[in-house]
């Protein structure tokens, strides 16, 4: 499948300019290799537009389980005493504009490429800076970043469960089931970066919550409705080609990994028991995000390396 669509993501780390982010747009199921192979010229896309890069996750990959703990244990990335990823990088090959992939990581992507292509996008976009290119030794691959959530995770292990919630949450944010040309920001707690106010002020419509842990033995995935009801069906987050591809909270039956846990603020007309933000909102620069969700799945766990996402406000 060709590139089939544009999402401007707003970046809210450092930058003042929206990313135009070009989509590989997939459905939940099916497809051929050949779908994740078109990957725009970096440099011609950043002299274009300032800021740029490609990025895509189709639900599929996140339904494989690539990161789950056994998978990375496998690969020698993480081991049964160490949970914290080994760094992305080759540790000679690191220069201020990129790295080329560490050979677990490779074997990794390798044992699986029509899932872990699009996943490893995914991670790069979710930690390093828009300037920062990741290849694999083949020379087959490249991983722009886009988000410096945590740049240090190319020369280090991405240390602290923390850490991988929040890149989970962010990658999760990236899901796009299909076609769809929207803009987006996303702000969570904990302080600058990940706090800060959207730089586009027409961003003001939430569309949802993202949490979980792609990383655990057993890996979660959530998504949350942006008030009362189901994510704005944007054509990108829950909803695909193919339908809705996540699961109900209460279908533990469900096969998917991603849930649709509920909303932020819970709906009425459920006397709000479909209420998902267990803490007052926060305002960030007039959008109010909220710092911490559950989900019935979990009793007793709250999640509060997360994000909330926000699209441009219908006229």
């Amino acid at each position: 499948m060709a590139l089939q669509g544009l999402l401007g993501v707003v970046s809210r780390f450092g930058l003042q300019s929206a990313l135009l982010v070009s989509v590989t747009a997939l459905p939940a199921c099916g497809g051929e290799m050949g779908e994740f192979d078109d990957f725009e010229d970096v440099a011609e896309v950043e002299q274009a537009v300032g800021w740029g890069g490609t990025n895509n996750l189709p639900p599929q990959a996140v339904a494989s389980d690539p990161l789950k703990r056994g998978v990375t244990n496998s690969h020698g990335i993480t081991s049964p005493s160490n949970p914290d990823p080994l760094p992305l990088c080759a540790g000679n090959t690191i220069t201020s504009t990129g790295c080329t992939l560490k050979q677990e990581w490779k074997a990794w992507l390798n044992a699986d490429e029509y899932n872990r292509v699009p996943m490893m996008k995914a991670i790069a976009k979710c930690s390093v800076e828009s300037s920062f290119t990741i290849v694999d030794s083949s020379g087959t691959f490249a991983f722009p970043g886009q988000w410096p959530l945590y740049p240090s995770w190319k020369s280090n292990r991405l240390n602290g469960q923390d850490k991988r919630e929040r890149v989970s949450s962010c990658i999760l944010s990236l899901l796009n089931g299909n076609d769809a040309n929207l803009s987006i920001c996303i702000i969570g707690p904990g302080g600058a970066p990940f706090s800060d106010a959207c730089s586009d002020p027409n961003m003001t419509l939430r569309e949802g919550g993202f949490f979980g842990d792609l990383f655990a033995p057993t890996p979660t995935a959530y998504v949350a409705g942006p008030d009362s009801a189901d994510p704005v069906d944007s054509g990108r987050a829950c909803f695909g080609s193919q339908g809705n591809y996540c699961c109900s909270e209460a279908d533990t039956a469900c096969p998917q990994r991603i849930v649709l846990t509920g909303a932020i603020l819970g709906s009425p007309d459920q006397n709000f028991a479909n209420k998902r933000c267990n803490a007052q909102l926060v305002n960030s620069g007039g959008n109010l995000y909220c710092p911490s969700f559950y989900s019935t799945r979990e009793p007793g766990r709250s999640y509060t390396n997360v994000f909330t996402t926000f699209v441009p406000s219908v006229p």
